[in-house]
């Protein structure tokens, strides 16, 4: 697999999300009687191509963070990973105000996938009303491709939740072993 955070992973879900997105409303933009109906659809195939390859992208790069940090924590067992501690130059206090900070960053990146994917089911419904709307014969692929889509999201977020899970689990059990008080540290 590719490096989710190269600039081409977010081009292949633009391409893809443009590309359905068109084959969508091609119908209605060749129909199109005037400049302003041909600029909408135009714009609306261009919000769908980003907004696929940005939230395709992001899911990526969450998928790969998670699953690499649960394998980090699953072969560490009861102990704090090795790179963790090497990057706080093996100090057991700044290790565990690391893993602190990174449960924090793992319920957030779940709050922002949520808003993500609420984006992206708006996003994809918007050429299928549009196409509801005009009546067009495209409506069963403009749905299809709209739900494979969000059930291939799902899925990865699925993933990326369990990950997610696993990792607050073991970070609290972490924690919790080696009695980490979190007012305390702050505090010396």
């Amino acid at each position: 697999m590719e490096n989710p955070k190269s600039f081409s992973t977010f081009l292949d879900g633009f391409n893809l999300g443009t590309f359905l997105s068109l084959l969508s409303l091609v119908t209605l933009l060749m129909k199109s009687p005037t400049i302003e109906g041909y600029i909408f659809i135009t714009i609306l195939i261009i919000i769908t191509g980003i907004v696929v390859g940005v939230v395709r992208q992001y899911l990526l790069i969450q998928l790969t963070l998670t699953k690499n940090m649960k394998h980090a924590f699953m072969n560490s067992g009861n102990n704090i990973p090795t790179r963790l501690l090497e990057m706080r130059n093996h100090k057991l206090g700044d290790a565990l105000n690391l893993l602190v900070g990174i449960s924090a960053r793992l319920r957030f990146n779940m709050y922002l996938i949520g808003a993500l994917m609420l984006l992206l089911v708006l996003t994809l419904l918007l050429p299928t009303v549009y196409s509801y709307k005009i009546a067009s014969k495209i409506l069963i692929f403009s749905s299809v491709w709209s739900i494979i889509f969000i059930i291939n999201a799902a899925k990865m977020i699925l993933e990326v939740s369990h990950n997610c899970h696993y990792l607050q689990c073991q970070i609290r059990h972490l924690l919790k072993l080696h009695q980490f008080n979190q007012t305390e540290f702050g505090q010396k």
